[in-house]
Protein backbone atom coordinates (compact mmCIF):
# COMPACT_ATOMS: atom_id res chain seq x y z
CA UNK A 1 0.00 0.00 0.00
CA UNK A 2 1.05 3.99 -1.07
CA UNK A 3 -0.85 5.15 2.25
CA UNK A 4 1.60 5.39 5.33
CA UNK A 5 4.71 4.36 3.33
CA UNK A 6 5.95 7.44 1.61
CA UNK A 7 7.58 8.91 4.36
CA UNK A 8 9.83 11.95 4.93
CA UNK A 9 11.98 12.30 1.68
CA UNK A 10 11.74 9.87 -1.31
CA UNK A 11 13.48 9.05 -4.59
CA UNK A 12 13.22 12.30 -6.85
CA UNK A 13 12.15 10.62 -9.91
CA UNK A 14 9.48 9.03 -7.80
CA UNK A 15 8.52 12.18 -6.23
CA UNK A 16 7.91 13.45 -9.95
CA UNK A 17 5.74 10.39 -10.65
CA UNK A 18 3.80 10.70 -7.20
CA UNK A 19 2.86 14.68 -8.34
CA UNK A 20 1.97 13.43 -11.96
CA UNK A 21 -0.13 10.91 -10.61
CA UNK A 22 -1.82 13.42 -8.07
CA UNK A 23 -2.77 16.27 -10.76
CA UNK A 24 -3.98 12.94 -12.72
CA UNK A 25 -6.06 11.88 -10.36
CA UNK A 26 -7.28 15.99 -9.50
CA UNK A 27 -7.92 16.22 -13.16
CA UNK A 28 -9.95 13.06 -13.80
CA UNK A 29 -11.07 11.82 -10.39
CA UNK A 30 -12.87 14.93 -9.52
CA UNK A 31 -15.64 13.91 -7.31
CA UNK A 32 -14.38 10.87 -6.56
CA UNK A 33 -13.64 9.93 -2.74
CA UNK A 34 -10.25 9.95 -0.99
CA UNK A 35 -10.47 6.33 -0.56
CA UNK A 36 -11.24 5.63 -4.49
CA UNK A 37 -8.52 7.66 -5.48
CA UNK A 38 -6.06 6.19 -3.06
CA UNK A 39 -7.04 2.56 -4.27
CA UNK A 40 -6.34 3.75 -7.48
CA UNK A 41 -3.18 4.94 -6.89
CA UNK A 42 -1.79 1.77 -4.65
CA UNK A 43 -2.83 -0.01 -7.95
CA UNK A 44 -0.51 1.62 -9.72
CA UNK A 45 2.48 1.69 -7.86
CA UNK A 46 1.84 -1.76 -6.79
CA UNK A 47 3.18 -2.54 -10.52
CA UNK A 48 6.30 -0.89 -9.41
CA UNK A 49 7.05 -3.36 -6.54
CA UNK A 50 8.66 -1.21 -4.38
CA UNK A 51 8.19 1.63 -2.07
CA UNK A 52 10.01 3.98 -0.32
CA UNK A 53 10.58 5.38 2.78
CA UNK A 54 13.09 7.23 5.02
CA UNK A 55 16.08 9.72 4.59
CA UNK A 56 16.88 10.25 1.15
CA UNK A 57 20.18 9.21 0.32
CA UNK A 58 22.60 11.13 -1.88
CA UNK A 59 25.35 9.02 -3.79
CA UNK A 60 26.25 5.70 -3.33
CA UNK A 61 25.08 3.13 -0.62
CA UNK A 62 27.46 1.61 1.36
CA UNK A 63 25.98 -0.16 3.24
CA UNK A 64 22.54 -2.58 2.60
CA UNK A 65 20.66 -5.20 3.95
CA UNK A 66 18.16 -6.97 2.40
CA UNK A 67 15.84 -9.09 4.50
CA UNK A 68 14.68 -11.62 1.99
CA UNK A 69 11.43 -12.96 2.10
CA UNK A 70 11.39 -16.60 2.55
CA UNK A 71 8.71 -17.32 4.34
CA UNK A 72 8.89 -18.74 8.72
CA UNK A 73 12.27 -18.62 8.22
CA UNK A 74 15.22 -16.23 7.78
CA UNK A 75 17.74 -15.41 5.01
CA UNK A 76 19.47 -11.44 5.14
CA UNK A 77 22.23 -10.54 2.64
CA UNK A 78 24.61 -7.95 3.66
CA UNK A 79 26.18 -5.96 0.88
CA UNK A 80 29.11 -3.76 2.38
CA UNK A 81 30.69 -2.12 -0.55
CA UNK A 82 32.34 -4.55 -2.85
CA UNK A 83 31.80 -7.43 -0.03
CA UNK A 84 28.73 -9.43 0.32
CA UNK A 85 27.57 -11.59 3.09
CA UNK A 86 24.93 -14.04 3.57
CA UNK A 87 23.12 -14.79 6.78
CA UNK A 88 20.90 -17.61 7.05
CA UNK A 89 19.32 -19.29 3.77
CA UNK A 90 15.71 -20.09 4.54
CA UNK A 91 14.17 -23.65 5.07
CA UNK A 92 14.21 -26.41 3.56
CA UNK A 93 13.27 -25.55 -0.77
CA UNK A 94 13.77 -21.78 -0.27
CA UNK A 95 17.70 -22.38 -1.71
CA UNK A 96 16.25 -21.73 -5.25
CA UNK A 97 14.47 -18.50 -3.59
CA UNK A 98 17.78 -17.14 -2.03
CA UNK A 99 19.75 -18.17 -5.22
CA UNK A 100 17.33 -16.13 -7.34
CA UNK A 101 17.37 -12.92 -5.15
CA UNK A 102 20.97 -13.20 -5.47
CA UNK A 103 21.23 -13.27 -9.25
CA UNK A 104 18.64 -10.59 -9.47
CA UNK A 105 20.83 -8.79 -6.52
CA UNK A 106 24.02 -9.22 -9.09
CA UNK A 107 25.73 -11.28 -6.55
CA UNK A 108 28.11 -14.41 -7.96
CA UNK A 109 30.35 -13.82 -4.91
CA UNK A 110 30.00 -14.12 -0.98
CA UNK A 111 33.29 -13.21 1.21
CA UNK A 112 30.82 -14.72 3.52
CA UNK A 113 28.22 -17.51 4.05
CA UNK A 114 26.84 -17.79 7.88
CA UNK A 115 24.67 -20.24 9.15
CA UNK A 116 23.48 -18.47 12.40
CA UNK A 117 22.18 -21.92 14.17
CA UNK A 118 21.24 -25.09 13.02
CA UNK A 119 17.76 -25.35 12.87
CA UNK A 120 16.42 -25.82 9.58
CA UNK A 121 14.16 -22.64 9.01
CA UNK A 122 17.85 -21.07 9.10
CA UNK A 123 20.12 -23.30 7.31
CA UNK A 124 17.56 -25.62 5.38
CA UNK A 125 18.37 -23.91 2.14
CA UNK A 126 21.99 -23.07 2.46
CA UNK A 127 23.50 -26.41 0.91
CA UNK A 128 21.38 -25.80 -2.40
CA UNK A 129 22.97 -22.12 -2.27
CA UNK A 130 26.75 -23.46 -0.93
CA UNK A 131 26.36 -26.55 -4.21
CA UNK A 132 25.63 -23.51 -7.01
CA UNK A 133 28.18 -24.17 -9.68
CA UNK A 134 27.01 -19.54 -10.30
CA UNK A 135 28.43 -18.36 -6.67
CA UNK A 136 32.08 -18.72 -5.54
CA UNK A 137 32.40 -18.37 -1.72
CA UNK A 138 35.39 -17.18 0.24
CA UNK A 139 34.55 -18.08 4.07
CA UNK A 140 32.20 -20.06 6.59
CA UNK A 141 30.86 -19.25 9.57
CA UNK A 142 28.91 -21.16 11.90
CA UNK A 143 28.75 -21.54 15.58
CA UNK A 144 30.30 -24.91 17.78
CA UNK A 145 27.77 -26.23 18.88
CA UNK A 146 27.90 -28.67 22.33
CA UNK A 147 27.82 -32.50 21.64
CA UNK A 148 24.60 -32.94 23.36
CA UNK A 149 22.90 -30.79 20.97
CA UNK A 150 24.81 -32.04 17.59
CA UNK A 151 21.64 -32.21 15.32
CA UNK A 152 21.67 -35.47 13.52
CA UNK A 153 18.85 -34.48 11.04
CA UNK A 154 19.45 -34.70 7.50
CA UNK A 155 19.24 -31.16 7.31
CA UNK A 156 22.31 -30.29 8.69
CA UNK A 157 24.30 -33.12 7.62
CA UNK A 158 24.00 -32.49 3.86
CA UNK A 159 25.03 -28.56 4.70
CA UNK A 160 28.18 -29.66 6.04
CA UNK A 161 28.78 -32.18 3.42
CA UNK A 162 27.76 -28.81 0.87
CA UNK A 163 30.99 -27.39 2.73
CA UNK A 164 33.15 -30.32 2.92
CA UNK A 165 32.60 -31.19 -1.12
CA UNK A 166 33.28 -26.97 -2.04
CA UNK A 167 36.69 -27.64 0.00
CA UNK A 168 35.58 -24.64 2.49
CA UNK A 169 36.14 -24.34 5.86
CA UNK A 170 34.02 -23.50 8.80
CA UNK A 171 35.25 -20.63 10.44
CA UNK A 172 33.70 -20.55 14.51
CA UNK A 173 32.64 -16.80 15.85
CA UNK A 174 34.84 -15.57 18.67
CA UNK A 175 32.75 -12.64 20.47
CA UNK A 176 34.91 -9.52 20.17
CA UNK A 177 36.54 -10.52 16.89
CA UNK A 178 36.03 -7.77 14.06
CA UNK A 179 36.28 -8.40 10.09
CA UNK A 180 36.95 -5.48 7.97
CA UNK A 181 34.27 -5.47 4.74
CA UNK A 182 35.21 -2.78 2.47
CA UNK A 183 35.09 0.06 5.23
CA UNK A 184 32.36 -1.89 6.80
CA UNK A 185 32.88 -3.26 10.80
CA UNK A 186 31.14 -6.89 10.99
CA UNK A 187 31.52 -7.07 14.60
CA UNK A 188 30.42 -10.63 16.76
CA UNK A 189 28.83 -10.48 19.97
CA UNK A 190 27.88 -13.68 20.33
CA UNK A 191 27.69 -16.62 21.04
CA UNK A 192 30.20 -16.73 24.36
CA UNK A 193 33.38 -18.64 23.62
CA UNK A 194 33.55 -22.08 25.35
CA UNK A 195 29.55 -21.48 26.46
CA UNK A 196 27.05 -24.74 26.66
CA UNK A 197 23.34 -23.91 26.45
CA UNK A 198 20.68 -25.87 26.40
CA UNK A 199 18.99 -24.46 23.39
CA UNK A 200 20.02 -24.20 20.00
CA UNK A 201 18.92 -20.87 19.49
CA UNK A 202 21.13 -19.98 21.92
CA UNK A 203 24.29 -20.72 19.59
CA UNK A 204 22.82 -18.38 17.70
CA UNK A 205 25.49 -15.54 15.60
CA UNK A 206 24.73 -12.38 16.94
CA UNK A 207 26.43 -9.44 14.81
CA UNK A 208 26.94 -5.91 14.47
CA UNK A 209 27.43 -3.85 11.15
CA UNK A 210 28.90 -0.48 11.24
CA UNK A 211 29.33 1.65 8.41
CA UNK A 212 30.19 5.25 9.89
CA UNK A 213 27.47 6.87 11.36
CA UNK A 214 24.87 3.58 10.62
CA UNK A 215 24.80 0.53 12.94
CA UNK A 216 22.58 -2.64 12.08
CA UNK A 217 22.04 -5.91 14.03
CA UNK A 218 21.03 -8.70 13.77
CA UNK A 219 20.02 -11.10 16.39
CA UNK A 220 19.26 -14.59 14.72
CA UNK A 221 16.76 -16.59 17.32
CA UNK A 222 19.00 -15.35 20.28
CA UNK A 223 17.04 -15.81 23.88
CA UNK A 224 17.05 -13.12 26.73
CA UNK A 225 19.38 -15.99 28.33
CA UNK A 226 22.00 -14.69 25.75
CA UNK A 227 20.74 -10.57 25.40
CA UNK A 228 21.75 -10.60 29.74
CA UNK A 229 25.30 -11.97 28.82
CA UNK A 230 25.37 -9.29 25.86
CA UNK A 231 25.20 -6.34 27.83
CA UNK A 232 26.71 -7.97 30.25
CA UNK A 233 30.07 -7.42 28.52
CA UNK A 234 31.42 -3.99 27.05
CA UNK A 235 29.91 -3.59 23.90
CA UNK A 236 27.88 -0.55 22.47
CA UNK A 237 24.89 -2.12 20.91
CA UNK A 238 22.99 1.13 19.84
CA UNK A 239 22.03 0.14 16.58
CA UNK A 240 20.19 2.36 13.67
CA UNK A 241 18.14 -0.99 12.55
CA UNK A 242 17.84 -4.33 14.81
CA UNK A 243 17.25 -7.45 12.87
CA UNK A 244 14.18 -8.58 15.68
CA UNK A 245 15.12 -12.19 17.30
CA UNK A 246 13.14 -15.30 16.70
CA UNK A 247 10.60 -13.69 14.03
CA UNK A 248 9.37 -11.21 16.94
CA UNK A 249 9.35 -14.37 19.41
CA UNK A 250 8.42 -13.37 23.32
CA UNK A 251 11.25 -15.60 24.27
CA UNK A 252 13.61 -12.81 22.97
CA UNK A 253 14.04 -9.19 22.45
CA UNK A 254 13.48 -7.63 26.14
CA UNK A 255 13.05 -4.56 27.19
CA UNK A 256 16.11 -4.18 28.44
CA UNK A 257 17.83 -5.30 25.36
CA UNK A 258 16.03 -2.93 23.47
CA UNK A 259 16.56 0.19 25.59
CA UNK A 260 20.17 -0.67 25.22
CA UNK A 261 19.88 -1.00 21.07
CA UNK A 262 17.17 1.64 20.69
CA UNK A 263 16.97 0.76 17.25
CA UNK A 264 14.96 3.54 14.84
CA UNK A 265 13.74 0.57 12.27
CA UNK A 266 13.15 -2.42 13.32
CA UNK A 267 13.08 -5.58 11.06
CA UNK A 268 11.32 -8.99 11.32
CA UNK A 269 11.47 -11.86 9.32
CA UNK A 270 8.24 -14.27 9.16
CA UNK A 271 6.52 -16.23 7.74
CA UNK A 272 2.56 -15.14 6.84
CA UNK A 273 -0.18 -16.75 8.58
CA UNK A 274 2.60 -18.92 10.69
CA UNK A 275 1.71 -21.31 13.63
CA UNK A 276 3.51 -19.31 15.91
CA UNK A 277 1.74 -16.40 16.06
CA UNK A 278 5.35 -14.58 15.40
CA UNK A 279 5.34 -11.87 15.72
CA UNK A 280 4.07 -11.57 19.36
CA UNK A 281 1.97 -8.42 19.88
CA UNK A 282 3.95 -7.46 23.28
CA UNK A 283 7.45 -7.22 20.65
CA UNK A 284 5.63 -5.18 18.76
CA UNK A 285 4.25 -3.24 21.62
CA UNK A 286 7.63 -2.44 22.69
CA UNK A 287 8.95 -1.46 19.37
CA UNK A 288 6.58 0.71 18.91
CA UNK A 289 6.69 2.94 22.34
CA UNK A 290 10.23 3.01 21.39
CA UNK A 291 8.93 4.71 18.07
CA UNK A 292 10.40 1.96 16.11
CA UNK A 293 9.36 1.92 12.40
CA UNK A 294 8.77 -2.13 11.78
CA UNK A 295 9.05 -3.63 8.33
CA UNK A 296 7.95 -7.48 8.45
CA UNK A 297 8.12 -9.51 5.68
CA UNK A 298 4.81 -11.64 5.91
CA UNK A 299 3.35 -7.72 5.26
CA UNK A 300 6.48 -6.00 3.10
CA UNK A 301 7.90 -8.85 0.69
CA UNK A 302 11.57 -8.37 0.42
CA UNK A 303 13.10 -5.66 2.47
CA UNK A 304 15.75 -3.38 1.77
CA UNK A 305 17.69 -0.88 4.01
CA UNK A 306 20.06 1.25 2.40
CA UNK A 307 22.82 3.78 3.82
CA UNK A 308 25.63 5.89 2.81
CA UNK A 309 26.87 6.11 6.54
CA UNK A 310 24.09 8.67 7.08
CA UNK A 311 20.93 8.60 5.91
CA UNK A 312 19.17 5.35 5.39
CA UNK A 313 16.28 4.41 2.96
CA UNK A 314 14.00 1.30 3.17
CA UNK A 315 12.70 -0.01 0.21
CA UNK A 316 9.97 -2.68 0.06
CA UNK A 317 8.43 -4.92 -2.53
CA UNK A 318 4.73 -5.26 -1.75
Amino acid sequence: MISGKFKAHIRPALCILLSAAALFTSAFFSGCTEEEADQWLNEIFGRLNYEISGDEISGEAALKMHMIDVGQGESILMQCGECNVLIDCGENGMGDTVLDYLHRAGVSHLDWIIGTHPHSDHIGGMDTVIKSKELTIDHVMMPQVSKELTPTTRTYTEVLEAIRKKKLKITRPVPGNEYDLDGVTMLVLSPQNGAKYEDLNDYSIVLKFTYKDVSILTGADASTRVERQIMSLDYDLSADIYKVSHHGGRDGNSQAYLSEINPRYAAISVGEDNPYGHPKNVILKRLLQMNCEIYRTDLDGNVIFESDGKKISVIVSK
